[in-house]
């Protein structure tokens, strides 16, 4: 059995301090994965394949460079793929990842006859039909690795790892899991641990903050609750980053982290950590990620606390999404201007990768209160084309003055009293205790001034109606608190009259001063350095 590593670096790109090319990735995993005090300590990486440039050598690359080291991929650290999803790219590209799999095995067999790779992430599982298409293409890999290699031949010897993003998934998880263990087991593959993530980002993107949040937690739980149902161990992974709208995981808020997602066995460790906040701050975090998460007692909910939440989360989903149908386009015109820190797909054209629409009709299908499930049930939802992905899509926000942490939040916290009664909001502090820490980071850069030059009156009022209720009901200060933050909002108000022309001029790139480096751009990496993530 593969050990249970508590902390996971990625490769994501929302660092605002550097960009790292494509030839530097090797090198990165493996100081990450490198024992403290010479390296960052961390016990798994994610060479990631999804939307991505990432060449397919690269996995065997990072296994040659930890062995030069002395460091045993397989049974000192992990190496996980994140291979692409077939059905959101193609199964050519997911087959090559696979197949990176197989030459990073091939290239330890001789060493240590462990194989360095058991595992591999499938994103956007959604259903437990495409989860086993994918554990046929692992065994079929492993098939012709066996024949040209002489490679262990079970199908087994590398297991699946489903990342569920979309909130009727992390909600209906038990039911996916499930499934997908009784087809296997019809198949004859086994399962050994129920080992899944989930993920903050993209939950966060479509359905708004509060609805994300509390998915994520009773996806932990449910995890944990089929654990003890089939025998098996539960090692849910949290996929966050740095700001609270993607994951608020940082060293200063890391007690909050553990509360709120307890039962989460690996945490992940993205690039803004590591470089926005330092090596420091990320050792610490390492460690005390090791010590406490497998110490920590799993989320537990009722049948009826588990309705409750998911009424909850359509109050404030229907409310996020009234304005993030009214924002989207904008906001993924300005995404495309935030600095791109690592090679990923782009999100238009032929080969282009962007995310799914909301799905208010699968939500309704859960939720048990008649009004919201009508309502649910009559929202239709276009197919958002070149949708921004989560990282832009937040960087972009916090650069015009209103973090989406905002967005929703207020008027849904009006419903959720009018529909729930005067004790609901403290209802909801009681299942998710960092609410509080996390809007008041979000509330420092908070700018409706500045936002005004962007969205049209509809939208301000909206917002606006959002930080006002949000800051009453809450007792929040909006605005700068320090003077960075001050300097931040300096920052942001000097480039509105640069980036509102580039915007009204359809222009797709920012105008370029004369070192080749736009202001603009310059600002944007200095508001990520002060907010501690580019997005």
């Amino acid at each position: 059995m593969a050990k249970v590593p508590s902390s996971m670096m990625t490769q994501h790109p929302d660092c605002a301090s550097r960009y790292i090319a494509i030839q530097e990735e090797v090198e990165e995993a493996v100081f990450s994965l490198t024992p403290q005090p010479l390296g960052l300590g961390i016990e798994e990486a994610m060479v990631d394949f999804e939307g991505k440039l990432t060449p397919y050598h690269q996995t065997g690359q990072i296994v040659l460079g930890l062995l030069e080291r002395g460091i045993y991929p397989g049974v000192d650290v992990n190496i996980t793929p994140r291979i692409s999803n077939a059905t959101e790219e193609t199964v050519f590209k997911q087959l090559m990842a696979l197949m990176s799999v197989i030459e990073a095995n091939y290239d330890v067999f001789e060493v240590s006859k462990v194989p360095a790779i058991t595992e591999v992430i499938h994103p956007m599982s959604k259903t437990p039909q495409e989860m086993v298409a994918v554990r046929r293409r692992i065994a079929d890999v492993i098939a012709l690795g066996e024949k040209e290699f002489g490679l262990m031949g079970d199908p087994n010897t590398v297991q699946l790892i489903p990342l569920v993003e979309e909130v009727p998934s992390l909600l209906s998880f038990a039911d996916l899991f499930t499934s997908y263990m009784r087809i296997c087991q019809e198949e004859r593959y086994r399962v050994d641990r129920i080992r899944y993530m989930v993920g903050r980002s993209d939950s966060a993107l479509v359905y708004g903050h509060i609805p994300s949040v509390l998915a994520n937690k009773i996806a932990i739980a449910e995890g944990h609750r089929i654990g003890e149902l089939y025998g098996l161990e539960a090692l849910p992974i949290l996929g966050g980053g740095a700001l609270p709208f993607r994951g608020h995981v940082t060293e200063e808020n890391v007690v909050n982290l553990l509360e709120d997602f307890r039962g989460a066995r690996t945490v992940t460790i993205q690039s803004a950590l590591r470089y926005d906040h330092g090596y420091e701050k990320t050792r610490l975090l390492v460690n005390f990620f090791r010590q406490k998460l497998p110490q920590a007692r799993p989320l537990s909910y009722t049948p009826e606390e588990r309705k409750y939440l998911i009424n909850v989360i359509a109050i404030f989903f229907l409310q996020y999404l009234k304005t993030f149908s009214k924002i989207f386009l904008l906001i993924g015109r300005v995404s495309d201007l935030i600095p791109k820190q690592r090679d990923r797909l782009v999100r238009k054209g032929p080969s282009g990768y962007a995310r799914a629409t909301a799905d208010p009709q699968g939500l309704a299908e859960l939720v048990t209160h008649d009004g919201l499930k009508d309502f649910l049930e009559m929202v239709r939802v276009d197919p958002y084309k070149e949708l921004p992905r989560a990282i832009s899509f937040t960087g972009a926000l916090y650069s015009l003055g209103i973090p989406p942490e905002f967005i929703g939040t207020g008027r849904g916290l009006r419903e959720l009293r009018r529909i729930f009664g005067q004790n609901a909001v403290q209802e909801l502090l009681g299942y998710y205790p960092s609410l509080i820490s996390d809007l008041t980071f979000a509330a420092r850069f908070v700018d409706l001034q500045n936002a005004s030059h962007f969205f049209r009156e509809e939208v301000i009022e909206e917002l606006q109606e959002d930080v006002k209720i949000t800051a009453e009901t809450l007792q929040l200060k909006i605005g700068p608190t320090t003077e960075t933050d001050s300097l931040y909002r300096t920052l942001m108000r000097s480039i509105q009259p640069f980036l509102s022309a580039t915007l009204e001029s359809n222009a797709e790139r920012l105008p370029v001063v004369e070192d080749g480096f736009s202001f603009v751009t310059e600002c944007i990496i200095k508001m990520g350095k002060i907010r501690g993530s580019l997005g």
